[in-house]
């Protein structure tokens, strides 16, 4: 028989074991966001919900949505597989370089041994041990799979949280930005990244690009505390290079194409310049991403 509970904890690191019981305890039904206390079937509306070992279960992407695209079925078996060296080999071999320390920086801006704060689309990242992981995707590193703008948590449950190029991926992201208010407690602040100078990426969609002015008009109901470059120009220069010489070289061969694309990853490493040109006064005209940090008023 199904066991619904979520209090008998299996053996696991202590960190783990600690994110798993803060999490559980601002469990919430993602239709109606009444409290869980202490199962994964609501009580009120009905929606159920599945436990998998430490691991809570709300919806996510089906198995047919993330093999839709060719690259991204590519991605999805490195990412099931290999989790915990994919974000190693994303920084090293992706033409982007984000921003140095700013995800990094704005955890260490919350005290993370009591604010809860939750990664809204991780992927396969764990950026820190004590910040829970949610994505659509089943991967190793994730504590709740799940539709992020239907998510089951409590309302003003987060201290804070990181959105790290979502948003581009999702067709309504005023429905995400509404879900990351709802539950960020008041005073609660959100890192988020978003893409403008980029080629089209499925993962496994691809909607949408935001300048920096657009991107302030995205969270009505935050107080926008900065907007930044977060990854630079050449960054967004060496991507579109790199699309752009698969394209001549292959001669309209779409399997030439695919095969061409890895060897151009060779430039990659030229993103390094973005050290220097992330800063140019100018650098938000032609920028691969921007970041933003807005924050629930209190």
């Amino acid at each position: 028989m199904m066991n619904n509970t979520v209090t008998d904890t299996p053996l696991i690191a202590p960190s783990a074991a600690a994110r798993h019981a803060r999490l559980a305890e601002v469990l919430a039904c993602p239709a109606c966001h009444a409290p869980l206390r202490g199962t994964v079937a609501c009580g009120g509306c009905g929606t159920t919900g599945r436990r998998e070992g430490t691991r809570f279960r709300f919806g996510g992407f089906e198995s047919e949505e993330l093999e839709a695209d060719a690259l991204n079925r590519v991605k999805e078996f490195v990412k099931t597989r290999f989790h915990k060296v994919y974000p190693t080999a994303i920084k090293v071999l992706s033409p982007v370089m984000d921003r140095p320390g700013a995800i990094a920086g704005f955890l260490k801006s919350f005290d993370l041994d009591r604010d809860l704060v939750a990664d809204f689309g991780c992927g396969t990242h764990r950026r820190d041990e004590r910040v829970i992981c949610m994505d659509g995707g089943s991967y190793g590193n994730v504590d709740i799979v799940t539709d992020l703008r239907r998510l089951p948590l409590a309302d003003n449950s987060l201290a804070g949280g990181v959105s790290i190029a979502v948003l581009e991926h999702v067709p309504d992201p005023a429905n995400h930005v509404a879900e990351m208010h709802r539950v960020l407690r008041p005073g609660g602040r959100m890192l988020v990244f978003v893409p403008f100078m980029q080629p089209f990426h499925a993962s496994p969609y691809d909607f949408q690009r935001y300048t920096e002015v657009g991107l302030r008009e995205q969270f009505p109901q935050f107080e926008v505390l900065d907007v930044k470059v977060g990854a630079g120009p050449t960054s967004g220069m060496i991507w579109v290079f790199q699309e752009w010489l698969a394209m001549l070289l292959s001669f309209g061969s779409t399997r030439l194409y695919h095969a061409i694309l890895p060897l151009t990853w060779i430039l990659s490493p030229l993103k390094v310049l973005d050290l220097l040109m992330a800063h140019h006064p100018m650098a938000s005209q032609v920028a691969s991403g921007f970041v933003v940090e807005v924050r629930k008023p209190a």
